[in-house]
Order: C-alpha cells, then structure tokens, then sequence
C-alpha cells in the first residue's frame, strides 16, 4: 500500500507536468485506484463532486465565494451530499456501522474544486488515465 500511495504521487506529479492538467489533486488517483473495485463508491464521489460544482456555481451568484471561503464551500456540500448520499441508500443504519456512499470526506469536494478550474470532462479524462496507469503499474509490480 505504501508503494502505491508513491506511485500515485508520482504518476500524478509527472501526468500534470508533462500535460499541465490535474487529474483531480494529487492524491485523488490513489483513492480512486485503491476502490476501483467498489463501483457504486466511485460513481456516488463523481456525481457528489460534479453537484457540487453546480450547487457552488448557483451559489456564486449570489454570495461572494473566492479562495478559501470558496474550498471550504467544496468541501461542506460534498460532505453535506455525502451524508445525504450514504442515508438515501443505507438508511438509519449507516451511522452505527460507518457506512459510507462516497469515497472519503474531503475527496468529493477536492475534485469538485479542479473541477471548476480546469472543466469538467478535462478533470475526469485525466482522473481515468492517472487511474488507468496506476492500476496498470500496480498489476505489473503486484
């Protein structure tokens, strides 16, 4: 596991260089492969990141949302998403079990942030192709 987190670094750091795109942060494609095999985990972050940044763009209408306020922001509604997330599909039981809907708290709204900045089909091609690599060199070295 710890091989993985640095090859993730490591993968991400160069991807965004040589492309000067980021594939969702730096660390986002090590969660992403580390739950590759959960479908239903990957698809609820996607959609809580992407609602995100619509419920961030109406919101940006009318307060005044820049630097940190606006990150803060990201990452309230994507926990706020998350939570609504994860009762919908497990009910009252997930909060005795830790039941979770989305990949991590902060993840959604990370990935909500680049987002924004760079588009969105931009971020989630180069999320997939960082992820892809990843999992590639991780079957080749495993």
């Amino acid at each position: 596991m710890n091989e993985l987190i640095i090859i993730s670094l490591l993968v991400s750091i160069i991807f965004s260089d040589v492309t000067n795109i980021i594939p969702g942060g730096i660390i986002i494609p090590f969660y992403f492969v580390l739950y590759l095999n959960d479908f239903v985990k990957i698809t609820a972050t996607l959609i809580t990141s992407i609602a995100c940044v619509f419920i961030i763009r109406f919101l940006s209408r009318y307060t005044i949302l820049y630097g940190r306020r606006k990150f803060t922001m990201y990452i309230i509604i994507g926990i706020i998403i998350k939570i609504i997330f994860t009762y919908i599909y497990f009910g009252n039981s997930y909060m005795f079990y830790n039941l979770s809907m989305t990949i991590g708290y902060v993840v959604p709204g990370v990935l909500g942030r680049v987002m924004e900045r760079q588009g969105i089909m931009k971020t989630l091609g180069a999320l997939a192709i960082v992820v892809l690599i990843i999992a590639i060199i991780q079957i080749i070295l495993m």
